[in-house]
């Protein structure tokens, strides 16, 4: 019985320096949490269309003819097999979801050259330069502020824009030199939720797990595969609720509320 009792106080012991083990280092998902469409969709149908435009244009320099519409239903699937890979903590290189939206289109394959696949792949990242997203208002003064006590990462799930045109675009707008590390996820051939991109991005700025706090708007991707990992979790819910599935330590409406939990729990 004492044994026991013994036991109990121990793992309360260890459960309590676990969760109050001073956090070092924030890790911050990108996409809805500290990005946003500027029309508020799930994905910018301008952008789309631009998108698709630019491909219809550097296709015709090759002989190849073939509708907008049929562009972005081809390029569109892509998108969703992106997604879909996402949440199983897949992804590839950038050009190589290029080289397969190509691949879906009516082009016969020996046109299909290295050259092509670069050009369309400018041509995408021109696309996304033209109609970029929205950052949150505040993020910019956020981060300047905890940039002066915690190593700040970004770890993202990357879609069809390389990471070239994202740190093209950070830079641009200054939110570059906020980060110690950035991990794309069409870079690494990973995503989360998988530990292996946690564990890579913690290892590049020498933190363990447990010394991270990670911020993201995904309970799947987010919540869980930091939290499988030994990160504490922030989950970002914009404003809808949902049952857990993956308990966060902490829950906000939006990242700007980072810095209260950060001064309340960690200083």
């Amino acid at each position: 019985m004492v044994e026991i009792i013994y036991l109990k106080i121990l793992i309360l012991i260890v459960w309590y320096l676990m969760k109050n083990k001073k956090i070092r280092s924030l890790s911050f998902d990108l996409w809805l949490t500290l990005i946003y469409e500027l029309d508020s969709t799930a994905h910018s149908d301008i952008r789309r269309n631009i998108r698709s435009e630019k491909i219809k244009k550097k296709l015709s320099n090759y002989n190849i003819h073939l509708s907008v519409d049929k562009i972005t239903s081809a390029f569109n699937d892509i998108s969703k097999t992106i997604n879909s890979g996402h949440e199983k903590g897949l992804d590839k290189r950038f050009n190589e979801w290029v080289l397969q939206g190509l691949n879906r289109l009516p082009i016969d394959r020996e046109k299909i050259t290295r050259k092509l696949v670069k050009e369309i792949a400018d041509a995408i990242d021109e696309a996304f330069l033209e109609h970029p997203p929205q950052l949150l208002s505040g993020v910019l003064e956020m981060l300047t502020l905890l940039k002066n006590k915690y190593n700040i990462i970004l770890i993202s799930n990357t879609g069809l824009t390389s990471p070239e045109a994202y740190i093209r675009w950070f830079k641009r707008i200054e939110l570059f030199d906020k980060f110690d590390g950035l991990f794309f996820s069409n870079e690494l051939s990973l995503a989360k939720p998988s530990k292996k991109i946690f564990r890579l991005a913690f290892e590049a700025i020498n933190a363990s797990p447990e010394e991270v706090l990670h911020i993201g708007d995904n309970l799947n991707t987010d919540v869980c595969g930091a939290k499988n990992v030994g990160a504490q979790t922030v989950w970002i819910t914009n404003g809808v609720k949902t049952k857990f599935f993956c308990k966060p330590d902490y829950v906000v409406d939006s990242v700007l509320e980072v810095k209260d939990i950060i001064n309340k729990n960690y200083t």
